[in-house]
């Protein structure tokens, strides 16, 4: 199991991790590559960085799901505080078509939590995903290593 300490680590990490994430859409050209790291890359991300510190010394498939349910999830949020606002002042202020999405989401601000949330579990569906992958290829490397 997963104590509280590393659980705050954890989520801390990946909201900063999602905070810088959500700056690479600001670019609409470089949109999708944020999208694919905030849906598949945070979790592996955060189990290799994890171990590198020695914070996760053994990893099994519950430790895996959880750090990508938990990394998923706290980097997309931290996405959404960044992107969504910055993007509404970015179509204020420049009239940028592909921003123009972000007025009419931000006229119905129940709808856009709504979708925050939703996206934000199903990103960390994703990321359990990857990480649980990460976690059987780390096991994989590990048992070739040993014999």
């Amino acid at each position: 199991m997963i104590n509280k300490s590393l659980l705050k680590i954890l989520c801390v990490c990946s909201l900063i991790i999602g905070l810088i994430i959500g700056l690479i859409p600001l670019i609409p050209a470089l949109a999708w590559i944020a999208i694919i790291l905030i849906m598949f890359g945070v979790a592996p991300f955060m189990i290799i960085y994890l171990k590198r510190l020695k914070l996760l010394d053994e990893i099994d498939t519950q430790k895996s799901l959880i750090i990508g349910m938990v990394s998923g999830t706290s980097a997309f949020i931290g996405f959404s505080v960044v992107y969504f606002p910055l993007a509404f002042i970015l179509n204020l202020i420049f009239n940028i078509q592909s921003f123009i999405w972000v007025k009419a989401v931000f006229s119905n601000f129940g709808f856009l939590l709504m979708m925050v949330i939703i996206t934000a579990l199903l990103c960390g569906l994703m990321n359990m995903f990857s990480s649980f992958l990460t976690a059987f290829l780390y096991e994989y490397i590990n048992q070739k290593n040993r014999g």
